[in-house]
């Protein structure tokens, strides 16, 4: 049996895609090793649950406990984009920037850059 703990998370993603042939979905790097050593173990003894990517997903489903962001009404994004800094403003109904207000941050997005973006993304707000 493999011992996992000295991989980093990288290898560990790597060897997962390796072993099961799929992506590694959003779990903790203990959940992980734990999977990796099963899936070792199931594969010796030739057992493979139909359940088990249904128990992977629900796992990762449970285990993401992290506080949501939150923006705040007062708040500014500051964003340089090619060269040039750009502010909004959250406001009560919106988003204001330029003295026009939005009603989503991918609007001010595509009132920046000219283009389709995932507001969130462009103003690097993470969920």
């Amino acid at each position: 049996m493999q011992n996992y703990t000295h991989l980093t998370t990288r290898k560990l993603e790597l060897k997962w895609l390796e072993l099961i042939g799929r992506p590694v979905p959003s779990i903790g790097r203990s959940l992980i090793i734990k999977y990796l050593l099963w899936y070792e173990q199931a594969k010796r003894e030739k057992i493979f649950p139909l359940g088990f990517f249904h128990e992977v997903a629900q796992a990762a489903k449970t285990t993401d406990k992290r506080p949501k962001a939150t923006l705040e009404i007062g708040s500014k994004l500051i964003r340089s984009y090619q060269g040039l800094k750009y502010e909004v403003e959250i406001v009560a109904n919106g988003y204001l920037y330029e003295n026009t207000l939005y009603k989503s941050l991918s609007g001010v997005a595509k009132a920046i850059t000219g283009k389709s973006w995932n507001g969130n993304v462009f103003f690097g707000v993470k969920k």
